[in-house]
């Protein structure tokens, strides 16, 4: 047998199996994806709330190192979510994603959904009505503030008004989940699609490294830093990241950044349909459709975040003591609290694994410019507000 027939029958069998592969039902499929995501989390975090305490994992191994500067550990917080991303990154972006893993992957959101959902065992009542009361109010200013001024430098730089559309909805509201569900409803077309979420991603990669630095330079305390990251972050998979880099917590001591930042994430995605319903609107008027024509029976409602409901659910059983007492915490508490940690860090390797530097150079000239000036000054903003108005405790 030559070499070519060698190739070509290697070449059959691959395809057998891969098609074999895409036969098997989806909960199968999701599984390699699933343990690769997790085997990354317990390389960085260690093992051992899964039984496996003799390995501590490499987050665990550089803050011990002598050989490691402590003040660069400090300034960079490389602690097992910024790592757990790297690591996703390397791999996404060397040797990519296998394709026996790929549907698992994707299920990264998933995971931090529902991350999100036993996040509510945090709160109580009181908490999430004293922290959204003040949360509401600066969200709701920046989101309105932030949509305004992208639509108008978008129009100022030439940008077609759908363009600028989907971009300002990425930049105001909650990054790639918005400009998806904005999309339809002002008939963008995907050229706009892609380079809004090439331009979300770009500056939310930066984000990933820079808020925590500029926040242990600024002094901010972590209810400060969680009030900023939510109010400043433009994707909410990027302020989960964030706040968990800054403040990761424990599940005696949870991390008060991520308490108050997913607060103002929340806030900030509950407010997604009004957008987009507004967008569709000004982008057909702009167009110069009649009202019967304007395009808003896109599944809009559909793509309300029921996550933030399932979030509710579970403060309000955890107010009511039905998992038993908060402080100190009980069993059932900490058992959440480390599930939703696992989920987190699952789901933020995947989301690492899919950052793409080859997507992230489509990012457009124009939209590049108008969104990265908007977010950054948005940043700005936030910030120098949080130092002025936030307390440093909640």
């Amino acid at each position: 047998m030559t070499n070519s027939d060698i190739i070509f029958a290697n070449t059959l069998r691959t395809g057998r199996v891969n098609m074999e592969y895409r036969k098997a039902p989806l909960y199968i499929r999701v599984v390699p994806g699933i343990v690769l995501m997790l085997s990354i989390a317990v390389l960085t975090r260690g093992g051992a709330d899964l039984g496996f305490p003799q390995w501590q994992g490499i987050e665990l191994y550089i803050n011990t190192n002598e050989y490691i500067n402590k003040s660069i550990i400090e300034i960079f917080h490389l602690n097992y979510i910024v790592l757990s991303i790297i690591a996703g990154m390397l791999i996404g972006n060397s040797i990519g994603i296998p394709s026996w893993a790929a549907d698992g992957v994707k299920t990264s959101r998933v995971f931090i959904k529902l991350g999100v959902v036993l996040l509510g065992s945090l709160y109580s009542v009181s908490d999430i009505a004293l922290l959204g009361s003040g949360a509401i109010m600066l969200v709701l200013s920046f989101v309105s503030v932030t949509l305004l001024f992208t639509m108008w430098l978008g129009k100022k730089s030439g940008m077609e008004s759908t363009s600028a559309a989907v971009l300002s909805a990425g930049v105001a509201v909650c990054g790639v989940s918005a400009i998806v569900a904005t999309a339809p409803a002002v008939r963008a077309k995907t050229t706009d699609v892609v380079y809004s979420i090439a331009t979300i991603l770009s500056f939310g990669l930066a984000s990933l490294f820079i808020f925590p630095i500029i926040g242990t330079l600024a002094g901010l305390t972590p209810h400060q830093f969680g009030a900023w990251a939510g109010t400043g972050i433009l994707n909410s998979g990027q302020v989960l990241a964030v706040c968990l880099s800054f403040d990761p917590g424990t599940a005696s001591h949870p991390s008060l950044s991520l308490k108050t930042g997913e607060i103002y994430n929340l806030v900030r995605v509950i407010f997604l349909p009004f957008v987009v319903l507004a967008l569709a609107v000004y982008t057909s008027r702009m167009a110069k459709l009649p009202e019967d024509e304007i395009n808003i029976n896109t599944g809009l409602w559909s793509k309300f975040p029921l996550f933030v409901g399932g979030f509710m659910v579970m403060a309000f059983i955890t107010s009511f003591g039905v998992l038993g007492q908060t402080s100190p915490p009980s069993e059932e508490i900490i058992l959440i609290r480390k599930l939703y940690s696992w989920f987190f860090a699952i789901g933020l390797t995947g989301l690492g694994m899919q950052i793409s530097f080859t997507e992230l150079r489509k990012a457009g000239g124009r939209p590049l410019m108008v969104g990265t000036t908007a977010a950054l000054l948005k940043a700005i903003a936030a910030l120098i507000l949080v130092l002025w108005a936030i307390p440093e405790q909640p």
